[in-house]
């Protein structure tokens, strides 16, 4: 007999039914506090260079960085693609602190 395993992973019956029930529903599962994310940048982070260094961090997940060029001199990294059309942003530190609400 060949069972078919649907992408939830529980394998089916004959009939296509679940083998086995849920483990939890959702009244059994435990509350979860949600963060906010509007919470403002200088807030979650207590200076510009923490910030920054907290994106240069998720840049190995090809997020968002800025890439320090010149000392007070950032140009924006948007991922691993390079090609000549992708448009270079660069900022002051001024720029960015005031962007992110930083003061020094």
């Amino acid at each position: 007999m060949v069972l078919a395993v649907p992408a939830c992973g529980a394998p089916l019956t004959r009939d296509n039914a679940p083998a086995e029930a849920a483990e939890t529903t959702v009244a059994q599962r435990p509350e979860r506090t949600v963060t906010s994310d509007s919470t403002a940048v200088s807030q979650r982070f207590g200076t510009l260079d923490e910030y920054l260094a907290f994106l240069e961090s998720r840049a190995v997940l090809d997020g968002p960085w800025y890439r320090e060029i010149r000392p007070g001199i950032y140009r924006y990294e948007t991922g691993n693609y390079r090609g000549p059309e992708v448009e270079q942003r660069v900022f002051t530190r001024e720029e960015l602190e005031r962007k992110y609400g930083f003061s020094r």
